[in-house]
């Protein structure tokens, strides 16, 4: 009896300790449920407790929280101590180099022989030492004046005017190259409408208002409808494309900006919604039949609206494997990260050689995969979520739980990139095509209107688009606001 729990006595040994009487029983059981009641909900705050300390310790390398979000944490260095400072291996690197036809020559005499003291100023030069410099030239405004003829006709004597042409609309006003140049430097460089103004009368003593500015915004958005449509086409036909979504706000409501992308193209589209309505808004997923890369969010998954194939984001799975590790103390999800890394640093071995990866280390990786969770299985279990009082439906397994459904549900999903040489083991790309957003919010400010956002998202997919094809931004959009730009 010395070993049994004041919980879990039965009958007889109440009325053992209790000696029979029959009000000390009474008294003994309403004893045992307030330790039972108390014993609940020790466990609850514990759960608590755990799930605050979870909370606190989030950051971009144990969950899905970006990296913006870290603080001032120290973050880990990536490169290799010790070796070369500067640019990584490989990189091309750019240094200025003369050019054979300078703008401006300036000749420097050399008058007194620097070593008797001679004069030399009517000695000719043998030759020249060069050097140049490389500087930007005054910055002021190119007026071009449209003069349309006014002739009267000799045959009927009427008064007529030639036409101007269609982009000059107003007696006065600016011209393709301004209105390029307000969208790469909003869109592109990220800056607030204010600072380009500012910074245009600093370089021209006159700077736009930002109305004027929002109406360039507004051009440049309506010129690029042909661009966007054309990159829609192309990502259609992309047999792999990246998509994921982030939300920000507009005007103090919450919206959300969606990507589908790839190596060569980029689309973004606004909506209310981050589920289905919103990835089907930009009008690529719901007909799309290869494959897409995502983060395993469930609309992605819903069968009525999609019918790609799915290819999971790993890096996701480390970060959320490396939280429940320092967590939850699981040795499963330590193995399993250690397991998906070794795994891509074969293939990327076998993809530099240009072989695939041998079918019997495959399946090896499967069964590892397979093992692992099989042995976790019983540390997962323990960390079942206590249900809380009235609620019903099924019983919430906590973070590790769900980790480990989602790993084994999707297996084929998360190890698509041993067998199939086009799949990568992350969704990066889609992660960098959406950033921008992020970075626009932090240095402008929310978005006041709907439409702001749209005109950004256009333009700034067609940007991106620009910079993967390394084509020169400034003039491609001075192009599209002529209709003369194509992908």
């Amino acid at each position: 009896m010395r070993g049994a729990s004041p919980m879990h006595l039965s009958p007889e040994q109440v009325h053992a300790i209790c000696k029979g009487d029959p009000e000390i029983i009474t008294a003994f059981n309403a004893l045992l449920q307030v330790i039972d009641q108390q014993a609940k909900r020790i466990v609850e705050l514990e759960q608590r407790v755990q799930e605050l300390e979870r909370q606190l310790g989030q950051n971009s390398n144990n969950s899905s929280k970006p990296p913006s979000s870290d603080g001032f944490r120290k973050t880990n260095n990536l490169r290799q101590s010790g070796g070369k400072k500067g640019a990584l291996k490989g990189h091309p690197g750019q240094t200025l180099r003369m050019v054979a036809q300078p703008d401006e020559i300036q000749i420097h005499p050399h008058a007194i022989c620097t070593f008797c003291h001679t004069s030399l100023a009517d000695i000719p030069a043998q030759r020249y030492e060069a050097r140049q410099v490389f500087d930007l030239p005054p910055v002021k405004w190119s007026v071009t004046e449209h003069r349309a003829e006014t002739k009267c006709c000799p045959s009927c004597r009427a008064t007529s005017t030639a036409a101007f042409p269609e982009r000059v609309k107003a007696p006065v006003q600016y011209g393709d190259t301004l209105r390029a140049w307000t969208s790469y430097l909003s869109v592109y460089q990220l800056l607030p409408l204010e600072r380009i103004a500012q910074l245009f009368e600093d370089l021209t003593d006159h700077g736009p208002s930002e109305a004027t500015l929002l109406s360039h915004l507004q051009q440049m958005y309506t010129s690029l409808t042909t661009p966007e449509q054309q990159i829609q086409q192309h990502l259609l036909r992309s047999p792999l494309i990246h998509a994921d979504e982030t939300g920000f706000r507009v005007n103090g409501s919450g919206v959300w900006m969606h990507t589908a992308s790839n190596g060569s193209f980029t689309h973004l589209t606004v909506h209310s919604s981050r589920g289905t309505q919103g990835m089907a808004a930009g009008g690529i997923l719901p007909a799309y039949k290869g494959t897409v890369v995502h983060d395993c969010y469930g609309p992605y998954f819903n069968p009525k609206s999609f019918s790609f194939r799915h290819v999971l984001c790993n890096a996701h799975l480390l970060r959320e494997c490396q939280g429940i590790t320092e967590n939850d103390k699981h040795q499963w999800s330590g193995e399993m990260k250690t397991l998906l890394q070794e795994s891509w640093s074969l293939v990327c071995a076998s993809r530099e050689s240009g072989k695939p990866l041998p079918e019997l280390v495959v399946q090896e990786i499967e069964q590892h995969y397979d093992d692992i969770l099989f042995r976790g299985r019983e540390e997962w279990s323990k960390n079942v979520v206590a249900r809380k009082k009235g609620v019903r439906g099924r019983q919430a397994k906590g973070k590790a739980g769900n980790l480990a459904e989602r790993f084994e549900k999707w297996k084929s999903a998360i190890l698509a990139f041993l067998r199939d040489a086009h799949v990568p083991f992350d969704n990066n790309q889609a992660e960098r095509d959406i950033r921008m957003v992020k970075v626009k919010t932090k240095i402008s400010g929310a978005f006041r209107t709907e439409a702001g956002a749209e005109h950004f998202a256009r333009i700034r997919g067609v940007i991106s688009t620009l910079l993967k094809q390394k084509r020169p931004i400034l003039e491609s959009l001075s192009s599209a606001l002529q209709g003369r730009l194509q992908f």
